[in-house]
């Protein structure tokens, strides 16, 4: 596990590191003072580096969560086109990020009844693992042009959460929640327009 989610905190420590021994060097003028610079600068460059190779089981689920409204995006698009002209039509590429019946039902009837446009923005996400990094719940909030049975498209912001579970080295969702935009409390209807 690594001890942090950026590369930031560290090389910021270095970095302050790096202008005290430039300051000694300044006054004292010895190299030694000077080799303490130039080493900082190198581990700054090293910590980049491997931080960019370091992923935690939290940067997957959150890297999994952008996948899988990109994929739901593309669906709702494709099977409002295919409803509107066949009446049906090939599986569902974001149904193969969901586990459970009933998280199935709930995103096949949200694609049947919107068009999500390709403007989709997930901002405000957090994550939190839980059950020795098995489970994972996330909240996050996501905006996109949204066309209802036809009408218009209208932005529509809502706030999620959704638990994770790991199956087959696999995060998948288990449940879908609607929050409440301002609150954070769960919705009863998670369809509503208003709120």
């Amino acid at each position: 596990m690594w001890f942090t989610e950026t590369p930031w905190p560290p090389i910021l420590i270095l970095s302050v590191l790096g202008v005290l021994l430039f300051l000694g060097w300044m006054s004292q003028r010895k190299t030694g003072y000077l080799a303490g610079v130039a080493l900082c600068v190198a581990l700054c460059g090293l910590v980049f580096v491997v931080e960019q190779q370091i992923v935690t089981e939290t940067e997957r689920v959150e890297q999994r969560l952008l996948d899988f409204t990109s994929a739901f995006q593309r669906d709702s698009m494709q099977r409002g086109l295919i409803n509107a002209v066949l009446g049906g039509g090939p599986e569902l590429e974001s149904l193969k990020f969901l586990q459970g019946d009933e998280v199935r039902r709930l995103a096949t009837h949200a694609l049947d009844l919107v068009d999500i446009q390709d403007d989709v923005r997930v901002s405000d996400i957090r994550t939190r693992m839980t059950n020795k990094d098995s489970r994972a719940i996330t909240q996050f909030r996501a905006s996109a042009s949204v066309t209802v049975s036809g009408y218009n498209a209208v932005r529509q912001p809502s706030r999620w959460e959704l638990t994770w579970g790991k199956e087959d080295g696999e995060w998948k969702v288990l449940r879908a929640t609607r929050l409440n935009f301002m609150s954070g409390q769960p919705l009863d209807n998670p369809f509503a327009m208003r709120e």
